[in-house]
């Protein structure tokens, strides 16, 4: 009888957690030895993301009627230059439609990212209008518990190209395993802490965050396939030739979630630091 008023209020307190702003200074030693310095800002509106500005670039970002992400606008300060992204979804709810609006080499590109669901296999075709290819990329994904286990590239003969498993321990991504194609590997550790990234996209997409994060995640730098875990990413190392190490170190309040983080790459160049504000 005592247990069950806590456990409410603990449900209650996590539930009524929003982020209000987070600021990032990442810091650049390759040229210069005080460090070339850029500052990026995000905003947050009842817990919901609103927009992202740096010194010369700002995207907005916008909801329909069932409060999922409907369309961003990024756009640069003094000049004509615009990225327009709409998102559409069916009556469950899941993303069936990316439409990327840009500008490549000159040119207006429209990418139309197709997404279709058949049982636990997720079909993702993508088009551009500027390419004389039918379709430039025919991925498959393959769903388990809910999670997103596999990710197959196929050519234009349906030959698997490029194949991609994805471990999970206790709810989080802690590796990348290439099967076919490249086999390199990515290695993940989180801790033991509520994850601020799945804080802010359970609010963009809804329910089946975990499943539309890692579809978007190839489209939208902003948002990345690890956020969907319950945990922060503390260190990331990959067998990759080319791959920079990365560690996270985190302060955090009263409700286990971070105030601050951070980033060093395992090269000393760039360095990075989040200050995370909430409601």
């Amino acid at each position: 009888m005592i247990a069950c008023p806590c456990l409410m209020q603990s449900q209650i307190s996590e539930n009524i957690v929003k982020l209000k702003q987070i600021n990032i200074v990442k810091t650049n030693f390759r040229n210069l030895k005080s460090g070339e310095i850029v500052n990026k800002t995000i905003f947050f509106k009842d817990g919901k993301l609103q927009s992202i500005k740096t010194s010369d670039v700002i995207q907005s970002f916008f909801y329909n009627t069932k409060e999922l992400l409907d369309m961003t606008v990024k756009e640069r300060v003094g000049s004509n230059w615009k990225e327009v992204i709409n998102y559409g979804y069916n009556k469950d709810e899941q993303l069936t439609k990316l439409i990327k609006q840009y500008e490549e080499n000159g040119e207006q590109v429209t990418k139309t990212v197709t997404i279709t669901y058949e049982g636990p296999r997720v079909k993702v075709i993508t088009k551009k209008s500027n390419s004389p290819q039918s379709q430039m990329e025919d991925i498959e994904y393959v769903i388990e518990n809910g999670l997103i286990n596999r990710r197959l590239t196929r050519d234009r003969n349906q030959q698997i190209v490029n194949k991609i498993e994805y471990v999970y321990f206790k709810e989080n991504i802690v590796r990348h395993k290439g099967l076919i194609g490249d086999k390199s590997m990515k290695n993940y550790t989180f801790d033991d802490k509520n994850s601020v990234n799945a804080l802010m996209v359970q609010n963009i997409f809804g329910a089946n965050y975990k499943v539309i994060v890692p579809l978007v995640s190839f489209h939208e730098e902003e948002f990345d396939l690890g956020s969907i875990g319950v945990n922060n990413e503390l260190v990331f190392s990959s067998t990759a030739i080319n791959a920079i190490g990365k560690t996270r170190k985190y302060k955090y309040n009263a409700a286990n979630y971070p105030v601050s983080c951070s980033l060093v790459e395992e090269n000393g160049i760039v360095k990075t630091e989040f200050s995370y504000v909430y409601e």
